[in-house]
């Protein structure tokens, strides 16, 4: 359903979306046994094709500014770069990572901030030395705060140094319109 949820975010680019999903939608009721058949894989590989082909991904400006948009759950945090083109976000790259067993005791507030950091590290080609500020949207409202906040807590203070080199601008979303980010971050 994430998934579903999350092609549908781009439904406006990709024709016949309906029946593409169709067999994956069928998944969905509660009155149909989950059976994965050979048409549901085939729905699912056009609908990846779809994600990361043109018109849905775009490839980088470096004249425009990034926009991230980040998640993490309890088991995987997920990012997507995107880049305003004419009043509509394209997606530049995505990025989803499992946690380490370690990291899945850290708090909500770590697991978010982890999540941007994996994001920054993995999207840095992109990200640095750019002269515009990178917009972090996050679903966690506390993050919005970072740079302004005196953490007690060592690791958020250590990471919070490393994002330093940064200009960035983390402004928080609603969870329902942080829909790619979340599903990547979701198993």
């Amino acid at each position: 359903m994430r998934f579903l949820g999350m092609v549908g975010f781009y439904r406006r680019y990709c024709p016949n979306l309906a029946e593409v999903a169709a067999p994956l939608t069928r998944l969905t009721s509660r009155k149909v046994s989950f059976n994965w058949t050979p048409e549901c894989q085939r729905s699912f590989e056009q609908l990846k094709q779809f994600l990361s082909s043109d018109p849905v991904l775009a490839a980088p400006d470096f004249q425009k500014p990034f926009i991230l948009h980040t998640d993490a759950s309890d088991l995987a945090t997920g990012a997507v770069l995107l880049q305003d083109d004419q009043g509509v976000l394209h997606p530049v790259a995505y990025h989803s990572t499992k946690l380490a067993k370690h990291q899945l005791a850290y708090s909500t507030i770590e697991k978010e901030l982890l999540g941007i950091i994996n994001a920054i590290k993995k999207f840095e080609c992109y990200l640095y030395g750019g002269a515009h500020p990178i917009q972090i949207f996050t679903d966690h409202n506390p993050l919005t705060f970072l740079e302004k906040n005196k953490y007690s807590n060592q690791r958020l203070l250590r990471w919070s140094l490393s994002l330093q080199p940064y200009h960035l601008q983390v402004k928080h979303i609603k969870g329902r319109d942080n829909v790619v980010a979340d599903a990547l971050s979701r198993p």
